[in-house]
């Protein structure tokens, strides 16, 4: 499954990347490509049967691909996409899992200074999960994010920003867990919780 995902968010990417040329030369407006690479905190979740399910730390990568829509000379809206890959060990449980979440995203951008802008903005869409400890592959989720761009020249950005995703977790399955007597078949049953994960991302905006 980890596989499967990573093949999925490969090809993902290039097929976006593949068509921001068409888009821009039938627009003429700027297109921003961002790779980027940041650390996650995902918070805990708790099973019905009093298990405390709490992912690691991990780092990650991803990419977000945006357009504008009603610039003005210090404020301009943006909509575009966003796709990331995330570890997801899991402590207590023998596997190694992950996280590879997609969402459209819009954002509104603020000129603070000749060199800097700010932005805000919200995010909306689904999360493949690889875990052993999920019976669902595919998770409704959403999110929040805010930063800067400091502008190196008119071709490209280091963005710094903070994300906030939260991916609906519900249903039953059994998971390889690890107990004080050893390594054991565990019945997990999770009731509408949520799971969120915070994030520090730094990443190059290109703009076409």
């Amino acid at each position: 499954m980890a596989l499967n995902n990573n093949c999925l968010f490969i090809a993902c990417i290039a097929s976006a990347l593949a068509i921001t040329p068409e888009t821009q030369a039938s627009s003429q407006k700027p297109i921003y490509v961002t790779p980027y690479w940041g650390y996650a905190f995902p918070d805990s979740i708790d099973s019905e049967e009093g298990m405390t399910i709490s992912p690691d730390n991990a780092g990650l990568f991803g990419v977000t691909i945006e357009g504008n829509y009603g610039k003005q000379s210090l404020f301009n809206g943006r909509i575009g996409f966003t796709a990331q890959h995330m570890k997801m060990q899991t402590k207590g449980f023998d596997d190694d899992g992950s996280a590879t979440f997609f969402h459209f995203q819009s954002s509104s951008h603020y000129r603070v200074a000749p060199m800097l802008t700010s932005f805000i903005g919200l995010s909306l869409g689904g999360t493949l999960m690889d875990a052993s400890w999920s019976k669902q592959d595919v998770l409704i989720s959403g999110g929040a994010f805010f930063g800067s761009d400091f502008f190196i020249n008119n071709n490209a950005r280091i963005r710094l920003e903070a994300r906030w995703l939260a991916s609906r977790v519900d249903g039953s399955t059994t998971a390889d867990c690890q107990t004080s007597t050893g390594t054991q078949a565990c019945n997990i049953n999770i009731d509408s919780d949520w799971l969120n994960v915070y994030q520090t991302n730094l990443g190059v905006s290109f703009v076409f």
